[in-house]
């Protein structure tokens, strides 16, 4: 669902030089911008857009290969042992930290009788398209997401464009933005041009369902909107022949507000635990990023005993500024140049 990310912090940089080193990530040079009714505008603020390269799946993969990361797991229940001052998850046994990665109605259910009141209050959560200030819970949009193939190249002058459209708020053409991550098969010419193509927050509203089983009927009319939308958007009364579509609801996906604490993540020193998330500092991959960063560094001063403070546990939030399909904030200071 992560389109691009951009960079605005020096130590994100650092993170991002990493996995560019390690082949993770690369430079997206395709033009980006803003659509409408056909008429599209490259964006002057982007310094640089980043890419997976052969999508999110290889940052995530090259991040995991530094760590000792044991999947598939599911945890339904985790419990705070005040006696032994441990974290009792599920049948795996006791830790002394337990860290949330995670939001929307899971970590919301799963924190709900683990002992600790004060840091699910900050889970709560709401799913709305708009923000309503004076509830005071985490608040995420939903969005469609449709991956179309079309037979031949609709031959755009762009690559990835967020558009002004009731229905539509992104579309990207995959073909071009990920055209060197496979090797094409000897002698076989493929004229396949796929897009990935994301709702609006109101049309994710609109025609939500429960994303684990959408309704035939639902996917079908679903997929003729954003096509729809998609023509509109471009300016194409036609397009060539559609031969392939998936089209699948995220439904926790961008939150619109954000934890106004003062810090990048929530730690709570008495229970040894610690949430981080986008929606602690700001929607984007960065902000992600920042806040894992920023409780690691919570979690190592408490366990040295440097520090037993805990972060503002008050479910205070402010609206966050951002497009449907997240943040990205630049730094024209900060322009990485890959080493030769």
């Amino acid at each position: 669902s992560c389109q691009y990310f951009t960079v605005s912090d020096r130590r994100f940089a650092n993170i991002v030089s990493f996995l560019h080193n390690k082949n993770a990530v690369k430079i997206w040079t395709g033009k980006i911008g803003h659509l409408k009714s056909g008429t599209f505008h490259e964006d002057s603020n982007i310094t640089q857009a980043f890419i997976g390269t052969d999508g999110m799946q290889t940052v995530a993969d090259c991040l995991a290969s530094n760590a000792n990361v044991q999947r598939p797991v599911w945890i339904s229940e985790v419990f705070w042992e005040e006696g032994s001052r441990k974290w009792k998850v599920d049948r795996f046994g006791f830790y002394d930290y337990l860290i949330i990665a995670h939001n929307g109605k899971c970590a919301d259910k799963l924190m709900s009788s683990a002992g600790a009141p004060e840091v699910h209050s900050l889970l709560r959560v709401r799913f709305n398209d708009v923000l309503n200030p004076r509830d005071q819970r985490m608040h995420l949009c939903s969005l469609w997401v449709l991956l179309i193939a079309f037979e031949t190249p609709l031959k755009l002058c762009f690559e990835g464009a967020h558009i002004d459209h009731d229905d539509i708020s992104w579309i990207s053409n995959n073909t071009a933005k990920y055209r060197n991550a496979r090797e094409p098969v000897a002698g076989k010419k493929d004229s396949t041009e796929c897009w990935t193509i994301i709702s609006t927050k109101a049309f994710g509203k609109n025609f939500k369902v429960p994303q684990e089983n959408i309704p035939p009927s639902t996917e079908k009319v679903v997929t003729e909107r954003l096509l729809t939308a998609f023509k509109a958007a471009t300016g194409r009364k036609e397009v060539p022949r559609v031969c392939y579509t998936r089209v699948q609801l995220w439904g926790a996906a961008v939150p619109i507000n954000v934890l106004g604490s003062g810090a990048d993540c929530v730690f709570d020193c008495r229970h040894h635990l610690g949430v981080c998330g986008d929606w602690l500092s700001y929607p984007c991959i960065q902000g992600a990023a920042i806040s894992g960063l920023s409780l690691a560094e919570k979690i190592q001063q408490h366990s040295a005993g440097q520090s037993a403070t805990s972060t503002r546990l008050h479910p205070t939030f402010t609206a966050a500024t951002t497009s449907a399909i997240g943040s990205f904030p630049t730094d024209k200071s900060l322009i990485f140049t890959p080493k030769s």
